[in-house]
């Protein structure tokens, strides 16, 4: 019996773990806004409430340090251990970061949710990604950047979780066990390069 080669879509919890190619043909579908908003998503592995109050408070972030500080203000999870938090950034994080807030100066709007769950979903049928929609939501980004940091710097669990506000056990239960095609692993460094050395 011969196994059919074919790309599916990674969910976990019903939500969607992007590839790094799948996250290249998503903004592809996506307007400028969108993509500058998934583009910080995507780097920060911040809530959507994080970014909303992050959008309201440039002064957080840091360019020297390469992080965001999350001060108590902005952690909007109730149940968590983490009442601060600090986002470290990679240098593309870090422009996404810097273009996120230049387009809030030139009144970018933040979708709220149920919106912007629609427009992903187009895009993702727009796009072809395996299995369509499934498993697309705002969630997915910040799902997708521990899963890959994770896939990459496995002995930093500990600087991962605190970044995330994740307990260990979380990251244990949740990120310790998830596979990517080698293609995929080689893009996935690519795009965490310089995470590891901060």
């Amino acid at each position: 019996m011969e196994i059919e080669n074919v790309e599916k879509a990674i969910v976990k919890d019903s939500t969607r773990v992007l590839t790094p190619k799948e996250y290249e043909k998503l903004k592809i579908a996506l307007s400028a806004d969108y993509n500058c908003i998934c583009d910080v998503l995507v780097h920060t592995g911040m809530r959507m409430p994080e970014v909303i109050k992050f959008s309201q408070h440039p002064e957080w972030y840091d360019a020297r340090r390469r992080c965001i500080e999350l001060p108590t203000v902005a952690i909007r999870k109730k149940k968590t251990v983490y009442k601060t938090r600090q986002v470290n950034l990679t240098l593309d994080g870090c422009k996404a970061v810097e273009h996120f807030s230049k387009m809030m100066k030139d009144n970018l709007k933040i979708p709220t949710r149920q919106s912007m769950i629609g427009v992903l979903s187009r895009a993702a049928i727009s796009a072809g990604l395996p299995d369509g929609d499934t498993g697309i939501c705002p969630k997915m980004f910040r799902k997708t950047l521990v899963s890959w940091l994770m896939q990459t710097y496995p002995e930093k669990m500990f600087k991962i979780a605190s970044n995330m506000g994740h307990t260990l056990a979380v990251m244990q239960i949740n990120y310790t066990n998830l596979s990517f095609a080698p293609e995929d692993t080689v893009d996935i460094k690519k795009f965490l390069k310089g995470w590891g050395d901060l």
